[in-house]
């Protein structure tokens, strides 16, 4: 795994992504709160979560916080 950095490559996985999720389907199960920081939910395949949260600085997010892990999400479910 290797950090995005930079907006246009930050901008470049997510459009790869919003074209994934509109063929693929994703849904959001709820907002809320990561670690203390803004965030969602989603279902994954086979059932399986992930959260995603942001950190904001000055009004912009400055960094993405993926967990994919059903051992750290066991109590989500």
């Amino acid at each position: 795994m290797r950090p995005i950095c930079g907006f246009d490559a930050v901008i470049k996985v997510h459009e790869i992504l919003a074209d994934l999720f509109r063929k693929n389907g994703s849904k959001r199960v709820r907002a809320g709160f990561i670690n203390g920081l803004p965030g969602f939910i989603t279902p994954e395949a086979h059932g399986e979560l992930q959260t995603t949260a942001l950190e904001i600085e000055n009004g912009k997010v400055a960094t993405i916080y993926v967990v994919r892990n059903p051992d750290k999400l066991k109590h989500l479910h």
